[in-house]
């Protein structure tokens, strides 16, 4: 299985979120597994996951020069 399309977790709940790209409604239901980083960052609540997601990289901090 391709990394890219590697689930990043799996919803519990049904979950209302904004696709990336068009900034249309869309409702996931439990069972999805969601594989697009920008959608998981919509997701806050961590009951909506069956486990808990894969940890995100944190952004390196910028440095005044």
């Amino acid at each position: 299985m391709s990394a890219a399309l590697r689930a990043l977790g799996v919803l519990a709940a049904t979950v209302h979120v904004l696709d990336p790209v068009d900034r249309t409604p869309v409702v996931l239901t439990p069972g999805t597994g969601v594989t697009d980083p920008e959608i998981a960052d919509q997701i806050t609540n961590p009951k909506c996951w069956e486990s808990e997601p894969a940890p995100k990289a944190k952004p390196a901090r910028k440095t005044l020069a």
